[in-house]
């Protein structure tokens, strides 16, 4: 146990040093294992949901087999089990078993935006979620029982969460370096209200009622951070998350007027509270750069997707750490060869001076998405060949 604490100390220091810009001992090697687990470990989303505690071995088992410094998140984050019980169809098991999907449910119109501005939880509560979940439009009766049993899903569903990071920490050493999440109000409104045509009517024919409705619910997303007007601190370790969905689909202007200041004040809060962020750069980042050489320097750790992994770490790699990088089409298709030379390039011009993490440039959701052999083969090799003179 004592050995196990010391191994996963020196990790979080290794990322934690990486993240100011400074050179660790090696360069941290940074998991992003999905719904990809259940498929690894032969289980199913069906066996969880019947057996909880299953949870907790299955993403458990890729740790075993590959080196890794951290991961960025464990267990099942959308959970179809909680959206069957208040009778949504918002998530739901694929045909394989093993991945969950999203359907995009809109419960809001355009026309409800004053009520929204008015007071957002009551407007949410009270007329969307009925919209949205049949289980909770029946007696008070029927709706205090669906609201029970969804309740003893997440007391049971957190608890088990609460063990797999145990068990990662105590068992192999691996920290999960996202704690809090950073919500931005503007994709609450696109994810849960308003969907993707929705919000882009809403940009062009309704934008002062957005903006509105965007300021409205900042106060909730502090309280999603847990952040509240008597906070003083939060720690340094594990970060707060954003997974940015809507921008990739807007351009920099709009960007910059309708999501960008909400959404700065949030992690201006984090900074000054002593905190750190990781960011999900979903899609296409590069027209958005410049705000992302805004925030405070050492600060966050911008996980790219679609940009070119060399160009974001000569442009906005001396502000934020670059995570990412090796693209999971050569891990599937490619020669272990030609895998670990794309390693050895991105150590070779994204290592020095540090800021940087080595990740698959996409989070693992399936069972078909790599050639597993060539992950173990680039991990190793980064982790043994990764080190800082």
């Amino acid at each position: 146990m004592g050995d196990m604490k010391k191994v996963y100390d020196d990790r979080v220091k290794r990322i934690l040093t990486t993240v100011n810009h400074e050179e660790p001992d090696r360069v941290p090697i940074l998991s992003t294992y999905g719904t990809w687990a259940v498929s690894y470990a032969n289980s199913s989303i069906k066996e969880i949901e019947e057996n909880p505690e299953k949870e907790i071995e299955v993403f458990c088992k890729p740790h075993e087999d590959i080196y890794c410094d951290a991961t960025y998140t464990c267990g099942i984050a959308f959970d179809a089990k909680s959206a069957e019980i208040i009778g949504s169809k918002s998530h739901f098991i694929s045909r394989d078993g093993e991945t969950i999907q999203h359907q995009e449910i809109t419960p809001m119109e355009s026309e409800d935006y004053p009520d929204l501005i008015k007071n957002p939880m009551e407007f949410i509560f009270n007329k969307l979620v009925p919209r949205k979940a049949a289980n909770l439009r029946e007696s008070a009766s029927e709706n205090y029982d669906t609201l029970k049993q969804l309740l003893n899903h997440w007391k049971v569903k957190g608890d088990v969460q609460q063990r797999l990071r145990a068990t990662l920490k105590e068992k192999y050493g691996i920290p999960v370096i996202t704690g809090g999440f950073a919500y931005p109000p503007m994709d609450i409104i696109f994810d849960y209200l308003r969907g993707f045509k929705g919000i882009s009517l809403d940009i062009r024919r309704r934008p002062e009622e957005l903006l509105e409705a965007i300021n409205a619910l900042a106060e909730f997303s502090n309280d999603v951070m847990g952040i509240h007007p008597g906070t003083k601190q939060v720690a340094s370790f594990p970060f707060y998350a954003t997974m940015m969905h809507l921008p990739t689909f807007i351009n920099a202007k709009q960007f910059e007027k309708f999501f960008w200041p909400t959404y700065e004040k949030m992690f201006l809060k984090i900074h000054e509270l002593g905190g750190k962020l990781i960011i999900f750069l979903e899609g296409k980042w590069e027209d958005k750069y410049y705000l992302l050489n805004s925030m405070p320097k050492n600060f966050a750790i911008g996980i790219i997707e679609g940009d070119d992994v060399f160009e974001a770490k000569k442009k906005i790699g001396d502000n934020i750490t670059i995570a990412g990088g090796m693209p999971l089409e050569l891990l599937k298709m490619g020669t272990k060869d030609k895998c670990i030379d794309y390693a050895k390039k991105l150590l070779d011009e994204c290592a020095p001076g540090g800021g940087y993490i080595f990740a698959t440039s996409r989070e693992l959701l399936s069972r078909g998405d790599l050639n597993v052999e060539n992950l173990k083969a680039v991990n190793q090799f980064v982790h043994e060949h990764g080190v800082y003179k």
